[in-house]
């Protein structure tokens, strides 16, 4: 027998590969230190905190559609 969330299926969404994450967390931690010049010590949070939250973003858009 087959349950009616089997015959729902969720349409499969390609991840955000992670060679798009890095370069984008990078640019981004450049021009905002660039921008409010930060220390490198900052850029470098930064940087984590960006690709944290690209990597958040992606698992949440991938469980709810």
């Amino acid at each position: 027998m087959h349950s009616a969330t089997n015959d729902t299926q969720k349409p499969d969404v390609p991840a955000l590969p992670l060679w798009t994450t890095i370069p984008v967390a990078f640019v981004v931690t450049f021009v905002l230190g660039e921008h409010y010049g930060l220390a490198w010590w900052q850029r470098f949070a930064a940087m984590a905190t960006i690709g944290l939250v690209l990597e958040a973003a992606n698992q949440a858009v991938r469980r709810t559609i």
